[in-house]
């Protein structure tokens, strides 16, 4: 039963991890090959600034976000951005009052197997620009996500201990089972950003993304890199 048990929980954290690396790298590419065609598909009479965005931070359900996006302002003082976003491990929005996770120790190292969720998104999202500074701005959009994401059915069960010399385990009082499920969410993102270089800033952000599998609400530091459009300062 120990055996089970650990080979799940690591076989579980391996795979988790070669998803997230595989969805991000992914997205990293079609994002770059995104801003060649806007660059491209664009003159410079009509963009003030064009450039990629990295960014990470907590969210709610005790889980943390990250993304990446390719962000477009128009000297018209409005805002386009496509992103993809990733959120790992949140706790489910259904979990039982009284839920216990399976716990244990094996080569007298502790540890605890928490069932939880994974979710991503990609958004697209349109707002207005907000120029606060010589190099200071700010954004707010909102639009529509296609939202890939897991629920957890849980199910009532008797704990089960064991204990074998260097390892022991005590299962969950809950039988857990995931299906995955998609959607379509309502995004909403609002960002302060400085370019401190003719190339590269940084910035914060939060959002708040509204489907019917969970909403998570979060905030982000950002990266950014490619056009700033930034102002030179007048001399005297």
């Amino acid at each position: 039963m120990v055996g089970l048990s650990y080979n799940k929980y690591f076989k579980t954290l391996i795979m988790k991890q070669l998803e997230k690396k595989i969805a991000l790298y992914f997205n990293f590419i079609m994002l770059f090959c995104a801003s060649l065609v806007q660059v491209n598909g664009q003159t410079s009479t009509h963009l003030s600034k064009i450039y990629l965005e990295g960014g990470i931070g907590p969210s709610t359900y005790n889980s943390i976000n990250s993304a990446v996006s390719l962000k477009a302002i128009f000297k018209n003082k409005w805002s386009m951005t496509l992103s993809y976003n990733n959120i790992a491990e949140m706790t489910p929005k259904n979990e039982p009052s009284d839920y216990q996770p399976e716990t244990g120790y094996v080569l007298f190292i502790p540890y605890t197997y928490e069932e939880t969720v994974d979710m991503s998104f990609v958004s697209l999202t349109a707002g207005r620009y907000f120029r606060l500074g010589r190099n200071i701005w700010a954004t707010t959009e909102g639009g529509l996500s296609y939202v890939k994401g897991e629920k957890v059915n849980y199910e009532r069960t008797q704990q089960v201990s064991s204990n074998i010399l260097i390892a022991a385990s005590t299962t969950s009082n809950y039988r857990t089972t995931k299906e995955s499920r998609s959607t379509v969410g309502a995004m909403m993102q609002a960002d302060i950003n400085w370019a401190f270089a003719s190339f590269m800033g940084i910035g914060a952000g939060v959002y708040a993304n509204i489907n019917s599998i969970q909403s998570p609400v979060g905030v982000q530091l950002k990266l950014i890199i490619g056009k700033m459009g930034r102002i030179k300062k007048n001399k005297a």
